[in-house]
């Protein structure tokens, strides 16, 4: 289980990728009416790993500077 702090992040995007992301939404829906889907929780599962990937390929680079 995933302890971690959780914050919101305001971000603003084009209205296209909104619809894309709410349309993504709708459709893991339709094959899971169980699962409780949103645009926005898509997002952040999208955010979460392209971060995840970049500091990882920084640490293997030893680019990772802690602040």
């Amino acid at each position: 289980m995933n302890t971690e702090k959780k914050i919101q992040l305001n971000l603003a995007i084009p209205e296209r990728y909104r619809n894309y992301l709410r349309r993504m939404a709708a459709e893991r829906v339709m094959s899971d009416p169980s699962e409780v889907v949103t645009g926005a929780s898509i997002a952040t599962e999208l955010l979460v790993t392209a971060l995840k990937s970049i500091s990882g390929e920084k640490k293997k680079e030893g680019e990772l500077h802690n602040d």
